[in-house]
């Protein structure tokens, strides 16, 4: 299989002939709950976790997940008893953490479109910080302090206009961006700010893009945004933290170059904050990893329905599709698949296009993938399929939404049952 792309991982490898989850065989978790369905490496989980604290351990910090990754209770409560923090960008989002085990001190409320509401809610659960990224945002925040008769936390995210990079689909930091605020404006409302008895600038923050290629525009992003830090502390700012964003990068396997290791960009943050001379012991390091904490950590496991010829092209067609695994269709990405059992390492490649039973042209998990013979009824494993899995997928086609099960060594377990019909009109009022 030495011509498919397929990132190394020890969570997901063969064990005798068939892959295997850590110690758990693949196709077992198939015979049991069916397919599709997601399997998430516990293990996976806490090594990604530690590499990343590991890379700022140069400075106090939080490692405040996405939620948006992936929202999963059993993978969030994991997370939060590790010490990590929250991520969010809704309500809903709020409530998962908390469900999961998050203290309210440990979250951080994102996003450009916070409704009123959203807002109240937050600042009742008392949550660390809104993080602003408008200026009509910062009016109703303000208002709601004080309707509240309190001041509420909040952190400014700036655009620094870099450029990350990286897709642009998920490119968040340059000018044209619609997050953040630009550093002229931010500058201009800080005295606002700080006169303000209603609001308390706890935080500056950026967020320059996901899969960074390397570590350069993060570095770069990071000396721009420790420099504006300065500025506000320099106006009076009592700042707890800067916020550097996410952007660490996990391989899916397609790449043409390996990603750096975590740690080339926590000493990317690091240097950047030395740069601007805002590395010290009483300022907070907030990074906010998604996909890196949890990408690697889960696979799709699917089934072969049919395989046919169709002109020139080669169709399999498999029970997996664009509802549980949007990406490929949404952004065109790369996503390696893996039989579960073995290829022989002499196995004659065949050029295929993997797609599912969804009625969209646009419902594919690969196109001209250079794959082994398979047929009828295999199993295959979708790898990378941790993050932005379960969270954008979707019952078109009136599909159920496919199980989790996650593994813990040589265990395995279900943390979310296959949704039953009852899911396909829940909440609508039929007479």
């Amino acid at each position: 299989m030495s011509n498919i792309h397929i990132p190394e991982s020890p969570w997901f490898s063969y064990r005798d002939g068939a892959l295997a989850c850590d110690r758990v065989a693949l196709e077992s978790i198939a015979s049991e709950f069916d397919t599709p369905a997601f399997v998430y490496s516990g293990a996976a989980i806490d090594d990604a976790y530690r590499s990343i604290d590991e890379a700022l351990s140069f400075a106090p910090h939080l490692i405040a997940y996405a939620i948006k990754a992936n929202g999963n209770l059993a993978v969030l409560s994991r997370l939060a008893s590790q010490g990590c923090g929250a991520d969010i960008v809704s309500i809903g989002e709020m409530q998962r953490a908390l469900k999961a085990g998050f203290p309210p001190e440990r979250i951080i409320y994102s996003g450009v479109g916070k409704r009123r509401e959203e807002i109240v809610a937050a600042a009742q659960a008392g949550i660390r910080a809104l993080h602003v990224e408008n200026l009509q945002e910062l009016d109703v925040v303000e208002s709601v302090a004080l309707e509240l008769g309190r001041s509420l936390a909040i952190g400014l995210r700036v655009n620094p206009d870099v450029d990350a990079q990286t897709h642009p689909y998920i490119a968040t930091g340059l000018r044209e961006s619609k997050f953040g605020l630009s550093i002229p404006v931010a500058e201009s409302i800080l005295p606002r700010i700080l006169n303000s008895p209603h609001l308390e600038l706890e935080a500056v923050a950026c967020h320059i893009g996901s899969q960074l290629a390397s570590p350069k525009p993060l570095r770069e992003a990071i000396e721009i945004l420790g420099n504006f830090a300065k500025r506000c502390m320099e106006q009076g700012a009592r700042l707890r933290a800067i916020d550097v964003g996410g952007g660490w990068p996990m391989h899916y396997g397609q790449e043409e170059d390996p990603y750096p290791p975590a740690q080339a960009f926590g000493d990317a943050i690091r240097q950047g904050l030395e740069s601007a001379d805002v590395l010290r012991p009483d300022i907070e390091i907030i990074t906010e990893p998604g996909r890196a904490l949890v990408g690697d950590a889960g696979v799709l496991l699917t089934r072969v329905l049919y395989t046919k010829m169709q002109g020139e092209r080669r169709f399999v067609i498999v029970d997996a599709a664009m509802t549980e695994l949007i990406r490929p269709a949404l952004y065109g990405a790369y996503h390696a698949i893996m039989p579960l059992r073995e290829p022989s390492p002499d196995a004659e490649l065949v050029s295929v296009d993997v797609v599912g039973p969804v009625c969209e042209s646009g419902d594919f998990v690969a196109k001209d993938r250079p794959l082994p013979d398979v047929r009828q009824g295999d199993l295959l494993a979708i790898r990378g399929a941790g993050a932005y899995g379960r969270e954008m997928q979707s019952m078109y086609n009136a599909r159920p939404l496919p199980p989790e099960v996650l593994v813990d060594g040589s265990r395995s377990r279900l943390v979310r049952r296959r949704s039953g019909p009852e899911a396909l009109w829940q909440g609508e009022i039929f007479e």
